[in-house]
């Protein structure tokens, strides 16, 4: 018996098989690198790649399903970004659930159509297995009042549900468990996702009280190419000047802002860290910039924590760069946060849970992410 679990975007579909104990069997990337397709394998202890045809990729299902023969699959989960106010946890993908999420695919509509296609090619090829959503919002779903609410007129809530919900829940959900295991007295925990996408959640006794993401994953951090908080008035005064429509800036805000915007040629924080070396001023400049909106964002939630008991980081940023990680903390030493070089130094793309404090200091820890195993503990439970 197995668990199989998909997450599915617009270009790649990633997929896990678990045991029933949870343990990994095989995992999968389907890409479309600009059209040119690629199927990535890792299974038996080998890693495998090879092109595959745009007809195999929009029949993801059929070629997955393919990889995991000989497996009974008894239960399939999927991540879908989006519950809005109503799925806070997960559901079992009915059709009339399915219709309901529908509804709702204006609040993500980058993320959760990609989602929902896949769901119903599944469900056509396996209509007798138990198939499941988790939700990215889930985590942050009982966020107080206080946090989730924007000060705009109440009745915009009321009527359409503009409010903050918060991303990458799947994500933070997963270390804060891992955390439980290595320091269980702690309770008021900040925890970071730095990945092309980033946010920070705080994190009070297992839940989160608030976090940086807000109506959609473009509010708070900076991260490789969304601009993160930015001014509305700002928005405004450029679409005034330039003559952008709002999906025109919108696209300017979500793929050609952050790190690209600021560096004007990248988002990846290798090749930034790289020029930024070599002097590179503007690379340098996008650097500064995003350590320092992390730092913002650690100290204000630790007033907001009223404390803190750990700081966990994650995903391709957080794991990946010890130099990141180190100019975070380095302007956080009044909270008694400090770096243990003799650790830290040299650990880069982090496989394992690091603890990479100094003596003394407020534990900090590496914890790499695995959303598609949460997914399954998830389901697993239901």
């Amino acid at each position: 018996m197995a668990i199989l679990v998909v997450n599915a975007g617009s270009v790649t579909v990633k997929y896990k098989l678990f045991s029933d104990d949870l343990n990994l069997i095989l995992s999968g990337i389907l890409d479309n690198k600009n059209g040119h397709f690629v199927s990535d394998l890792s299974k038996d202890g080998k890693d495998f790649s090879w092109e595959i045809s745009e007809e195999q990729f929009k029949a993801a299902p059929s070629l997955i399903l393919e990889e995991c023969k000989g497996y009974e699959i008894k239960k399939i989960g999927f991540r879908v970004v989006h519950g809005g106010e109503k799925f806070k946890d997960p559901i079992v993908l009915s059709q009339d659930i399915i219709t309901e999420l529908e509804k709702i695919s204006t609040l993500a509509p980058l993320h959760n159509p990609p989602a929902i296609a896949k769901i119903k090619e599944f469900k056509n090829i396996l209509p007798n297995i138990p198939m499941f959503a988790v939700f990215d919002t889930a985590f942050h779903a009982n966020m107080p009042a206080k946090a989730f609410m924007y000060a705009l007129p109440y009745e915009y809530y009321q009527m359409y549900s503009v409010r903050r919900y918060g991303f990458h829940g799947i994500s933070h959900n997963y270390i804060i468990s891992e955390l439980k295991k290595l320091e269980p007295a702690a309770h008021k925990i900040i925890s970071c996702h730095l990945g092309g996408g980033a946010s920070i959640a705080a994190v009070a006794k297992g839940a989160s009280i608030d976090t940086s993401m807000g109506f959609t994953p473009l509010e708070g951090l900076i991260m490789a190419t969304r601009a993160g908080d930015v001014d509305d008035g700002a928005v405004e005064y450029l679409q005034e000047i330039t003559k952008f429509n709002d999906d025109e800036f919108a696209n300017i805000e979500n793929k050609k802002s952050g790190l690209l915007g600021i560096s004007g040629y990248t988002s990846d924080m290798r090749t930034l860290l790289k020029d930024e070396a070599e002097g590179n001023t503007r690379a340098h400049l996008a650097i500064d910039m995003y350590i320092y909106r992390i730092q913002k964002y650690i100290a204000s939630y630790i007033g907001v924590l009223n404390g803190l008991d750990a700081v966990i980081i994650t995903a391709g940023v957080g794991a990946g760069s010890d130099v990141i990680r180190k100019r975070i903390f380095e302007d956080l030493s009044y909270f008694n946060l400090h770096i243990d070089d003799n650790i830290n130094n040299g650990r880069i793309n982090v496989a394992e849970n690091l603890k990479i404090s100094a003596f003394g200091s407020v534990p900090i820890y590496v914890i790499p992410t695995n959303e598609e195993l949460q997914i399954a503990r998830e389901i697993q439970a239901v």
